[in-house]
């Protein structure tokens, strides 16, 4: 999943003191490397919940390290965090059901009934597979 650009998101954010209660965040990595591929940029570095893309031009700069480095074995060695998610739905959407037919709808209806109680209106995001 992915936030997309809204102009009224950026003041929505700054009316929570925790911004780590606020689960309309961020994107999925997997979802950020396969977008930034098709431009040229390689994932070269990932710490905590940052990630770090450089253009394949030059990639030669990073050797030994091997590039681009995958971000599913980044991704099972990450620590999960589930800001402003009730641990419940994370348990169940990571670890419980293998089916993602059944779980994006639940995703889906999650953020989307958040932001229609916090914002009032839906924001623009992505959430595919």
């Amino acid at each position: 999943s992915a936030m997309l650009h809204h102009p009224e998101l950026w003041d929505f954010f700054n009316n929570f003191s925790r911004p780590e209660e606020v689960p309309i965040r961020g994107c999925s990595l997997a979802y950020e490397v396969d977008l930034l591929r098709r431009f040229g940029y390689d994932f070269i570095a990932f710490g905590g919940h940052d990630a770090i893309f450089t253009h394949r031009s030059v990639r030669r700069a990073w050797l030994p390290n091997q590039v681009p480095i995958d971000e599913f074995d980044c991704y099972n060695e990450a620590f999960i965090a589930a800001n402003g998610i009730p641990i419940r739905f994370t348990r169940r959407w990571f670890f419980e059901s293998s089916d993602v037919h059944t779980v994006l709808p639940e995703i889906w209806v999650f953020f989307a009934e958040w932001m229609l109680k916090n914002a009032g209106r839906l924001f623009p995001f992505a959430l595919s597979t």
